[in-house]
């Protein structure tokens, strides 16, 4: 998607760089505020395969100072040849113990002593019983080191080096997200073909080969070689089959090869064209149409940030930059709190100058009213007086009235005493023992009797001529 100039000065750029055999590429991307991301500018220039790091250096240099670099961060695309990359089943799910693992069993891969080389890993499976599908990526410390010499040379501190495979993932996931089944892709660059294997948004499988177009039957070749890939990634994980072919490119080049594909493959094939879901300037689109070489990589990186665990630098780099991050967090959550704190004691000051004047001025106004006030003060001393004198105490008719609405039809009541304020005492008959409990219960839920403690003195069965009956005591006394 072609959009018009920019105001640089409100964006962060990042360079994207990537170094092969016979080429130097970069790519500038600006990241908004918002976190959009657009590609404005790119370089791409041709170099022998046997430059020496110097000449490197000042190659670099002379390309980053087109692209108007400013101690930016700087991601470099690592060339798939020059890297091993394995799949590997881990007993353990913890980040940390994965890392100690991956490092350890690197040298199965490379002929190497496991100080001499250096891994990235990135989990793609979580088994149930504990254990940990892992990719691992193992370089030899001698490709690392002509980076770290170079960028040395140029005085670059802020920089990651990931495999370009991850790129290509990147790339895809951003352009298909809702896409999760696993699909093929296919990076043409000049003679150089990436084929990468993405699964639920993450690299699977990677494979880096050679094509030479003028070979007789090159064709068949080149079929061969994708299902050889398609093989490898079966028998080394176990995983899904791949559902469709994708080819990245702008070009007829890509086109001509998804035919090639659709004739022999029996597997779908899309040419995925991502000029019109990624933002480019103008220049930076033309650039990429009009060359041979791809940049597919290169964008994928440049859209999002990867994982500290797929950054190829050494580990006791990484671990230096964690410090530095680790110290650098510490130090904006303690400027944060100072700033919290300052703001709040002014906040405090201005409150407190604010409540200081309030009041002065309710003293103000609280004078005024207390004279308009005095007059009803003694209102209300003489209503006060009157309500004191109209308050009466509970009276028998009162306690009667209560007894009338709680007794049962099952109890006759035979003799009421009430003394004020100091008991009432209930004597009566009745046939029925629960219906006493009953009266007992009414009366603990009167509102007259609230402040009294009712209790059975006695219940007494007898035997009459009419039958049985009980006779009964229940005393309420007022509580002190």
């Amino acid at each position: 998607m072609i959009k018009p100039g920019i105001r640089l000065k409100k964006k962060k750029a990042i360079f994207i760089c990537q170094i092969t055999e016979n080429s130097l590429k970069v790519i500038k991307c600006l990241i908004s505020n918002s976190s959009k991301r657009e590609f404005v500018n790119l370089e791409i220039e041709a170099i022998p395969s046997d430059i020496d790091n110097k000449k490197l250096a000042e190659k670099l240099n002379q390309v980053f100072k087109k692209l108007e670099y400013n101690d930016n961060p700087v991601i470099v695309s690592l060339s798939r040849n020059q890297v091993a990359f394995r799949y590997l089943k881990v007993p353990t799910q913890v980040p940390r113990e994965i890392e100690s693992i991956v490092s350890l069993q690197a040298s199965r891969y490379l002929p190497y002593p496991a100080n001499e080389l250096i891994t990235g890993s990135q989990v793609i499976l979580a088994g149930k019983e504990g254990y940990s599908g892992v990719n691992i990526i193992i370089v030899h410390k001698d490709v690392i080191e002509r980076y770290l010499k170079i960028f040395k040379e140029l005085n670059i501190k802020d920089f990651s080096i990931v495999l370009s495979s991850y790129g290509l993932g990147n790339l895809y996931s951003y352009i298909n997200p809702q896409e999760t089944g696993p699909v093929m892709i296919i990076d043409i660059d000049s003679y150089r073909v990436e084929l990468v294997i993405v699964s639920d948004k993450k690299v699977s499988f990677s494979r880096f080969l050679k094509l030479n177009r003028l070979q007789a039957n090159w064709e068949n070749l080149f079929i061969e070689e994708i299902n050889k890939t398609s093989d490898a990634y079966l028998k080394e994980t176990s995983l899904e089959t791949p559902h469709k072919i994708i080819i990245f490119g702008l070009d007829k080049n890509s086109q001509e090869f998804a035919e090639i594909l659709n004739r022999q493959m029996a597997l779908p094939v899309e040419v995925l064209s991502f000029s019109k879901k990624i933002n480019f300037s103008e220049s930076a689109l033309n650039s990429i149409i009009d060359s041979v070489h791809s940049f597919a990589s290169l964008i994928g990186l440049g859209l999002k940030d990867t994982e500290e665990s797929l950054n190829l630098l050494p580990q006791e780099i990484k671990e230096k930059t964690r410090k530095i991050s680790r110290y650098k967090e510490r130090l904006r959550i303690i400027l944060s709190i100072s700033c919290i704190i300052a703001i709040w004691i002014l906040a405090m000051v201005k409150n407190l100058d604010n409540k200081v004047r309030y009041l002065e001025r309710l003293k103000i106004e609280l004078d005024k009213v207390a004279k308009e006030a005095r007059p009803l003060e003694e209102i209300e001393k003489k209503l006060g007086i009157l309500e004191i004198q109209s308050a009466r105490k509970t009276s028998s008719l009162d306690v009667l009235y209560e007894l009338y609405q709680a007794i049962p039809p099952q109890i006759s009541l035979i003799n009421f005493s009430y003394e004020e304020d100091s008991q009432i005492v209930l004597r009566g008959q009745t046939q029925e023992l629960d219906a006493v409990f009953g009266f007992v219960s009414q009366l603990e839920k009167s509102a007259i009797l609230k402040n009294f403690n009712v209790k059975v003195r006695y219940a007494s069965k007898k035997k009459t001529q009419s039958g049985d009956i009980v006779d009964f005591e229940i005393i309420c006394l007022k509580s002190k």
